[in-house]
């Protein structure tokens, strides 16, 4: 349908429900009832995954240049110290977070395989 091609593009670049409205041209009832049909709601949630995954590798592709522009600022003598110090925090407190998240992420997949991949 043509009408759920503008839907879910404007579902994924509007920041709420009645600016995807506004923008596909539809009421904020005709959003919420495509909602709750299932093949509709499961393009929309692949869709937003495509997106995301996008996202992600954008940013992994950059995380070297990220930690090395930190690394830098907290290492240069010159700059001042609070900055460099405010460099270490920022980069621990990323650390602390990804390796958080890597945890999270084996735990789930540790869990989702005794049950046997199944997740609904």
């Amino acid at each position: 349908m043509k009408n759920d091609e503008k839907i879910l593009a404007a579902l994924l670049t509007a920041g709420s429900v009645r600016t995807a409205a506004t923008a596909a041209g539809v009421s904020v009832s005709t959003i919420r009832n495509r909602m709750q049909d299932r093949n509709f709601r499961a393009a929309y949630e692949a869709a937003k995954s495509d997106l995301l995954q996008t996202a992600s590798a954008s940013m992994l592709s950059r995380l070297n240049d990220a930690t090395g522009t930190i690394t830098d600022v907290m290492n240069d003598g010159e700059i001042p110290a609070n900055v460099r110090v405010s460099a270490a925090d920022s980069l621990l407190r990323h650390c602390l977070r990804y390796l958080a998240t890597a945890d999270i992420e084996r735990r789930l997949a540790a869990l989702e395989a005794a049950q046997g991949g199944d997740t609904e």
